[in-house]
């Protein structure tokens, strides 16, 4: 049986004196991937930990009163820390719009744009949003200690505003992914990019989640709304939360007069479903059954609604211009998002279409092209 030689605490986790593992004296502990000083001992078949130091690598004072310690952690060490820490894998993503020049290395002007990206992979790929990327050429990622690589557009998806851009770099840090079922509203996160000026290149804010499962006109997907301030030039950028995991890259927001504080990240969920398909196919294959749609009015303003989607502009040669669909492989749609949601969730090489016609209920197994 492999000895466990080492404990490694996440920057949230709860501290506890003891942690019973397989190993001798001298355990080492790893607190954020960073060793600490003191070691950990063997008693009786558990090894216990260093309180004060394992608190005290985490941010935390403590103090010790006769009988009790008293833990006090400060959110503002915590945020600082874990902004430090993901800052290394964040880089601005900079280049020259298409047909405007030679490219930042000889030339910075009104013709240069500018996002953000994250470190995914060891190996210099790099994500980041289709919009940052799309209509610009020679492109520069220039991370946190001013270092700068040329990259290219390795593989693009406009529909859910994700691309992976790649530099001739090895040994970068990678961000690590949250589970989507670990993001709930009312979470606080930071946004990490470079909004307006390279100048400003890494800041950080600091705000909510909002929602988790939001609605929102012309995207294929449901996002995150967060309330942590998002603006130009953040757009690739990612949202973290406490842990240091990335819930979200940072795509677009509200704005105008009286909107406040509404701003948008595509989950980690349709992240996992794009770079899984990026690396399958090179691209989003996705099945198209050859018919468009419309939502009731209660889904286009918003309202909770039972209604289904109506085919229009059908060439399927199962459905017709007036069906109503309610379902998709079993799972319920009631707006166009949520036909997106159920075909990225369940497909995989059939597409059962439940709808109404003319009153009667039926299910039908769809051709489809993939597209």
């Amino acid at each position: 049986m492999d000895l466990k030689k080492t404990i490694i605490i996440a920057a949230s986790g709860l501290l506890l004196t003891s942690f019973a593992v397989y190993a001798a004296d001298g355990v080492g502990i790893y607190v954020n991937g960073n060793l600490i000083s003191q070691t950990g001992y063997l008693d009786n078949g558990t090894t216990y930990v260093p309180l004060r130091a394992v608190s005290e690598a985490l941010g935390a004072s403590v103090e010790w009163d006769g009988s009790n310690a008293h833990i006090n952690m400060s959110e503002d060490t915590l945020v600082a820390d874990i902004a430090a820490e993901v800052s290394e894998s964040v880089v601005a993503v900079v280049g020259n719009y298409v047909g405007s020049g030679s490219g930042i290395a000889s030339e910075y002007n009104e013709t240069t744009a500018h996002g953000t990206g994250v470190v995914i992979k060891s190996n210099g790929t790099i994500l980041t949003n289709a919009h940052v990327v799309e209509d610009i050429e020679n492109i520069t990622v220039i991370f946190n200690d001013g270092t700068s690589y040329g990259a290219y557009v390795q593989c693009i998806d406009t529909e859910a505003d994700l691309a992976t851009i790649k530099i001739s770099k090895l040994g970068l840090k990678p961000v690590t992914f949250a589970d989507p079922a670990s993001v709930q509203t009312g979470n606080t996160v930071i946004a990490i990019g470079t909004p307006l000026s390279l100048n400003m290149r890494n800041s950080t804010t600091k705000g909510i989640i909002s929602g988790t499962d939001v609605r929102v006109k012309d995207a294929m997907y449901p996002l995150i709304q967060t309330d942590a301030a998002i603006n130009s030039g953040n757009s690739g950028g990612p949202l973290v939360n406490m842990r240091g995991e990335v819930v979200g890259i940072n795509s677009s927001k509200y704005s105008g007069l009286g909107v406040e504080g509404m701003a948008f990240s595509i989950p980690t969920d349709t992240i996992n479903y794009v770079l899984g398909q990026f690396e399958k196919n090179g691209k989003v294959l996705r099945p198209d059954i050859g018919v468009g749609f419309d939502e009731s009015w209660e889904a286009r303003i918003g309202l909770p609604t039972s209604n289904g989607i109506t085919v229009k502009n059908s060439t399927s040669s199962e459905l017709m211009n007036g069906d109503v669909v309610t379902a998709v492989n079993g799972i319920a749609v009631h707006s166009i998002i949520d036909y997106n949601k159920a075909v990225r969730d369940t497909f995989t090489d059939t597409i059962s279409v439940t709808f109404t016609r003319n009153g009667q209920e039926m299910t039908v197994s769809a051709s489809y092209e993939l597209k």
